[in-house]
């Protein structure tokens, strides 16, 4: 039951993470702008955005396939053809009408220039290992909190704050018969 919680978990966050926003606009709206459709295609690859979601696939790939409640070889073909089926352009379509919703082309040009820049090259070249290590930051700062407050709520449940601790055993309608 673990298994299918995480395998669930992990669908539900990598779903989010990769399509959580708003489908694109419909067919009745404006046609779009290929000038600046071709320009956020061009800032998304510079950012690394879709490499960056594909190898953090790739990299989960081998622990994900643990979760699934398959025998051995299908969780290894399960691996294979998670691989395979990872395709940066599908992600790219995906994310283009995002930033087209909420970035001017003047916006985009912006942000061209920037990541066009030596300074923004490093940005991109360093914010997978950044990533890693807040994410790495983060984790131990939520186990700090967890703890702290994990011995707030045990010293209150000592001293009775939650009322009798563990609930009494109340018999149940069959045991009284």
């Amino acid at each position: 039951m673990r298994r299918w919680a995480a395998l669930t978990a992990f669908v539900l966050v990598s779903a989010s993470f990769t399509c959580s926003q708003t489908a694109p606009a419909a067919a009745s709206a404006a046609p779009p702008n290929t000038a600046k459709i071709a320009k956020i295609r061009e800032l998304i690859d510079l950012m690394g955005t879709p490499h960056i979601a594909a190898d953090l696939m790739k990299s989960q790939a081998a622990g994900i396939k643990t979760l699934l409640p398959f025998p051995p070889r299908a969780q290894d073909d399960f691996e294979k053809e998670l691989l395979a089926s990872i395709d940066v352009n599908e992600l790219m379509d995906m994310i283009v009408p995002i930033y087209d919703r909420h970035f001017s082309e003047e916006d985009v040009d912006g942000m061209l220039a920037f990541y066009r820049s030596p300074i923004g090259q490093r940005v991109t070249k360093a914010l997978p290992e950044i990533t890693a290590e807040s994410q790495e930051a983060g984790k131990e700062w939520g186990q700090r909190l967890g703890k702290k407050v994990g011995e707030k709520i045990g010293e209150k449940l000592a001293h009775g704050d939650y009322g009798p601790w563990p609930p009494e055993q109340q018999d149940s309608p069959q045991e009284k018969h």
